[in-house]
C-alpha cells in the first residue's frame, strides 16, 4: 500500500496541519524563501537532499516519511 503523494504535497499538508507557513519554514531551515518555494513546489529545480533534510527536521518527521513514494 504505497503513498503516491509527492514530497512537496506532503510538506504542504504537514505545514497546514501544524499551522506553519513557507516563510516560517524558510526562516527555520535557513533556506532562502525563493529557493525553498522553487524546490518544494518543483517549479524550477528538483528538491535537493539538503532541503529535504532541513525541511523534515523542521517539521518533525523523518526523511523517509517525507520523500517516500
Amino acid at each position: 500500500m504505497g503513498n503516491n503523494e509527492p514530497a512537496g504535497g506532503k510538506i504542504a499538508r504537514l505545514m497546514e496541519q501544524q499551522g506553519r507557513t513557507y516563510v516560517w519554514l524558510a526562516v527555520t531551515t535557513g533556506i532562502p524563501y525563493k529557493r525553498l518555494l522553487a524546490e518544494v513546489k518543483n517549479q524550477t529545480r528538483p528538491m535537493s537532499l539538503d532541503t529535504a533534510l532541513a525541511t523534515a527536521e523542521a517539521l518533525g518527521v523523518d526523511l523517509p516519511a517525507l520523500v517516500a513514494a
